[in-house]
């Protein structure tokens, strides 16, 4: 994934395993993996996800992208290698841009774990979510590209992926902030009023209708996404650890929330938005294309609850990032931005539900 090149690492201690076996197991399970005389495999760890430890594979001119349970995921019982397996090669047999699957190891002997592999995919995967490395004119091309592959992923009938286990569906919005609200309690450092005045909002603000049955992405945003090399087109949708069956809108108020975003605040960790970005399509065109892919109505129905309950996930998977710094599982000291984003987005929350 070429971008990701440069993120990739020696493998971590705590996440070593016998290459030597995997290599076997590979070369037995996927032909273009046998050995080849003056070809070894080389093992490095990309320094992206942190919900399930990813890994780069090569070996000659193959390449492909190994994934596995993670030691200490942020979100626990949601890493399932299996489920995120199964839900990305039924997108693929349907012709939605994920990478292909090439095979699911239940074997704990091989590496640990269970695990999967999939294949590599050569395009751009842009870590500052505003893209202001790219032209205005391709920054707004992309943004159409991403609201379009959003509303191609909720067109599609999870029954005829054959995904209706996937997730509960119906009492989607309670189920949210029930377990947000569990994480952020569990991995809370310190007291942050305005969470709980936001949980309580949530809890006392459902949608009246919450029924709608879809495949939900869960964490829908620009660096999670590989786009062509050349062109402004979504080529790979990637990390569907969240990924479930509930209510789409849930996803589209997590992508567009960059819309509503605390200025000064950085935004998922990054660049601080200090100003919109030059040449992204105003918010009420990114509803309109959405909508008429879908062939919804526009506005959004509850569109006020959806975005505080963005708000309101990000905020605690931000604070659950920190927590696994306080509890020795990250060296990464950096990681107090992520716990200074809580109490901003719980008040930008507030303002939001008041005004809208």
């Amino acid at each position: 994934m070429a971008e990701m090149e440069i993120d990739t690492s020696e493998v971590k201690a705590k996440y070593r395993f016998d290459e030597q076996k995997l290599d076997g197991y590979l070369s037995t399970h996927l032909p273009d993996f046998s050995s080849r005389p003056g070809e070894a495999l080389t093992v490095r760890q990309y320094r992206a996800g942190t919900s399930n430890a990813m890994f780069s594979l090569e070996k000659g001119p193959n390449k492909c992208v190994l994934r596995k349970e993670a030691c200490d995921p942020v979100v626990p019982g949601v890493n399932s290698i299996e489920r995120i397996y199964e839900v990305q090669k039924a997108l693929f047999d349907a012709g939605f841009p994920v990478p292909k699957t090439l095979l699911y190891c239940n074997d704990v002997t091989v590496i640990g774990t269970e695990f999967y592999v999939m294949a590599h995919v050569e395009g751009r995967i842009f870590r500052n979510v505003l893209l202001d490395n790219v032209s205005p004119a391709e920054r707004k091309a992309m943004f159409v590209a991403l609201i379009e592959t959003l509303s191609r992923l909720h067109s599609y009938d999870i029954h005829k992926l054959n995904l209706t286990g996937h997730g509960k569906g119906k009492g989607f919005c309670q189920r949210e902030v029930t377990t947000w609200k569990k994480l952020y309690d569990r991995v809370a450092h310190t007291d942050v009023p305005e969470m709980s005045q936001l949980a309580d909002w949530l809890m006392n603000n459902l949608p009246s209708n919450d029924n709608e049955e879809c495949l939900v992405h869960g964490d829908f945003r620009i660096d999670n996404l590989i786009f062509h090399p050349t062109e402004a087109r979504v080529i790979a949708v990637l990390d569907w650890e969240l990924s479930t069956i509930g209510n789409p809108m849930s996803d589209l108020a997590y992508f567009l929330i960059i819309y509503f975003w605390p200025h000064e605040e950085p935004i998922f960790g990054g660049d601080k938005l200090i100003r919109f970005i030059e040449g992204a399509p105003p918010l009420e065109d990114m509803m309109s294309i959405y909508s008429q892919g879908r062939g919804v109505d526009s506005p959004v129905r509850d569109w006020n609850f959806f975005l505080a309950l963005s708000c309101f996930k990000i905020a605690g998977l931000s604070q659950a990032i920190h927590s696994r710094f306080l509890l020795g599982n990250s060296s990464d000291e950096h990681t107090i931005i992520f716990a200074n984003m809580v109490k901003p987005l719980a008040e930008k929350a507030l303002s939001l539900v008041k005004r809208l």
